[in-house]
Order: C-alpha cells, then sequence, then structure tokens
C-alpha cells in the first residue's frame, strides 16, 4: 500500500511538471518566439501577454524578447575631421526591437538573443560614428555647429540594421575631446577668433552708438531751433498786446499807478510776512485808513509818486 502511495506521488509530480512544460508567459514588455523541433515560421511570434501553451519541451523551445527600448555606449573613438583635426567622440544608440510583422522573427534568426545583437550592433555602430570625418571642427563645434545633423548621418547609416528586426532610434554624441597634444593649440586658435569677432562688434557698437548720438544731437538741435523761434513768436506776441495794455495805461496815470500799488501789496502779503514800515510810503499807504485821496477817489500817499519832470 506504501509502495502505490509514493507511486501515487510520483506520477502526480511527473504530471505537474509536463503540464508545467506545456506553459509559457509573455509579458507587456516581450515577444516570445515558439520554435517547434528548432523550426520557426510567420506563427511563431507570440506578442500578446499573458499565459500561453506549447507541447512539452522536448517538442516546443520558447525565447522571450525585451522589446523595451536598449541603450548602447560606444567606447571612446579618435577620428580625423575634415580639417584634419584630431577628435575623440564617444556616442551613444537608442535602439529595440521591431515589433511589426516579421520583425520578432528576423531578429531571432539574425541574432537569437538581446547580447548577441549588442554585439554586431556595436561593430556597424563604430562603423557609423566614422561620418564624422565628413564634418570640420567648426562644424562640429562652433557656435553654428551642425551637430545635430552629424548625428542623423550616424542614424542613417544605421537603417541597415532594421533588416534583421532592430529599429535604431536615437544616436547622441556625449563627449567630443581633443587629444591633449591639440587641445592648446585649437584652443589658442579659437581664443583669437573670438577676439577677432569681439574687436568686430565692439566697432560697429561704437559705430552704431555714434550714429545714434549723432542723429539724437539733430532733433535736438531742431527741437531747440523750434522751441526758441516758437518763443520769440510768443514773445512778439506778448509785446505787441503789451503795448496796447501801455497806451491804455498811459492815458490813465494815476489808474496805472493804482494797480501797481495793488499789485506790489498782493506779491508781498503772499507769503507769511511780517512787515514794519510807515504808512505815509506808496503803496504802504493803501493799508491806512485816513489817506488823503484825490479827485479820483484814489489814496494818496504822503509823498508824491509823481516823478519830477
Amino acid at each position: 500500500m506504501k509502495r502505490i502511495f509514493i507511486i501515487g506521488i510520483g506520477i502526480a509530480i511527473f504530471v505537474i511538471l509536463l503540464l508545467f512544460s506545456m506553459t509559457f508567459t509573455v509579458s507587456f514588455h516581450q515577444v516570445g518566439i515558439l520554435s517547434r523541433f528548432g523550426q520557426t515560421d510567420s506563427t511563431s511570434v507570440v506578442s500578446t501577454p499573458g499565459l500561453h501553451f506549447r507541447l512539452p519541451f522536448f517538442a516546443d523551445a520558447v525565447t522571450l524578447l525585451d522589446t523595451r527600448t536598449q541603450v548602447r555606449q560606444s567606447p571612446l573613438e579618435m577620428l580625423q575631421t575634415k580639417d584634419g583635426q584630431q577628435i575623440i567622440v564617444k556616442s551613444y544608440l537608442l535602439w529595440n526591437i521591431d515589433t511589426e510583422g516579421d520583425g520578432p522573427l528576423n531578429f531571432y534568426r539574425s541574432y537569437s538573443s538581446v547580447e548577441a545583437a549588442q554585439l554586431a550592433i556595436d561593430s556597424q555602430f563604430r562603423d557609423a560614428i566614422s561620418v564624422l570625418s565628413s564634418y570640420s571642427f567648426e562644424n562640429l563645434t562652433g557656435i553654428n555647429n551642425e551637430l545635430s545633423q552629424a548625428e542623423n548621418d550616424i542614424l542613417s547609416r544605421l537603417d541597415t540594421l532594421k533588416a534583421s528586426g532592430i529599429v535604431p532610434r536615437t544616436v547622441g554624441i556625449n563627449r567630443l575631446l581633443l587629444p591633449p597634444k591639440t587641445t592648446t593649440a585649437v584652443l589658442q586658435r579659437m581664443q583669437a577668433r573670438r577676439d577677432t569677432l569681439a574687436e568686430q562688434l565692439r566697432a560697429k557698437g561704437k559705430a552704431d552708438a555714434e550714429a545714434i548720438r549723432a542723429a539724437a544731437r539733430a532733433k535736438r538741435d531742431k527741437i531747440e531751433a523750434f522751441a526758441s523761434q516758437r518763443a520769440e513768436d510768443i514773445r512778439a506776441e506778448g509785446e505787441k498786446q503789451a503795448a496796447t495794455y501801455l497806451e491804455k495805461m498811459g492815458e490813465y496815470e494815476e489808474l496805472a499807478v493804482f494797480l501797481s500799488w495793488l499789485d506790489a501789496v498782493e506779491i508781498a502779503l503772499t507769503q507769511n510776512t511780517t512787515l514794519v514800515l510807515e504808512t505815509n510810503l506808496a503803496p504802504w499807504h493803501l493799508l491806512d485808513l485816513n489817506a488823503v485821496v484825490d479827485e479820483n477817489g484814489i489814496p494818496q500817499p504822503a509823498t508824491s509818486h509823481k516823478v519830477a519832470e
């Protein structure tokens, strides 16, 4: 009885292992390649996430491929630019497995795994970086550099990878150095060019400033001439109108003197003022209520205001 129990347990374990070998799981970031007796066809690609069934392990084999974006860094590469400068370049490549159509199957047949594909990518990536030799040093590092175009050219050279199920996404140059022996000379040359450009900009700035100052002076002179002419016109008009009033005041001399007295008193008393004066002097006699008045009713000072002829 004990022997039968042990055999039953063994059979159960075997069945469980057999069933386990007949299932596999595909994650959302994976694609599975199901090969039967080592052969694959267009139906071998399993891209739907979840649990799937297969024949036992001796008949079917499953390879799971990661479809997420992969990063590949190139080693430091020494290149010669179009103008003869030696540069050291390091760049990176973002890529992933082509999940469209037969892309996963082409990848599996070409490399069988992501690790094997990395080695193949390294070789072609280093070859594609050599496109930088067609650019001058200034094109790669200057103010108006063409670094973005150079990265696109490298990416275009990697289009051949698409036939093997690899999709190159982005290429970037993250380091661009000069060998120590040439760094000083290049920096001095760049400094001299920057100094020349700076001097040209300073000269242009001075010329523009002088032109602005000259234009401002011309406008100022024009405004001053206009204002001066306008002031003369106003002054002439005022004198013309004043002459009329002076003529009238000459006809009424006593009234003119009286009005002058009133103006003098008004001006003197505009502010808080303390005066100690005799009231028999013009124009302060106007404050004396007992002052003598003439035939026109105008108060007169004790001393005549009339000038001897």
